[in-house]
């Protein structure tokens, strides 16, 4: 898939989940310490990833670019596991710069998924 539909999809996810993050602040403002706000926030963003590509096949980025995760050898719907393993690569620093060695990223190898127009 080409890289300008990926760094959309980045784009859009990543303005979804600040809207969605100021939301959690405000809602939760007071009542949880400011120390569990950083992780309750890591774990709604690898939820976010987890929950829209495993029973959507994909996220709000992935909807407005029309492209979607599939399997590389099937092209079916991604299986548990691999839809876990690509949410939790996402979790690696700098696992971006996966993107300027090969056109996939490295949540695309290890879980054996990838990107297509839908």
């Amino acid at each position: 898939m080409h890289f300008k539909y990926r760094v959309a999809n980045f784009i859009v996810d990543t303005i979804v989940f600040f809207v969605f993050s100021i939301i959690i602040l405000l809602i939760f403002r007071g009542v949880i310490e400011e120390s569990m706000l950083k992780n309750i926030l890591i774990a709604c963003y690898f939820l976010y990833y987890f929950t829209t590509e495993f029973f959507v096949g994909k996220t709000i980025g992935k909807i407005l670019t029309k492209t979607k995760v599939v399997q590389k050898d099937s092209l079916e719907k991604p299986k548990f596991y691999q839809i876990l393993i690509r949410t939790l690569l996402r979790g690696l620093p700098f696992y971006f710069i996966t993107y300027f060695i090969s056109e996939k990223g490295l949540h695309d190898h290890l879980s054996q998924t990838i990107l297509i127009k839908s």
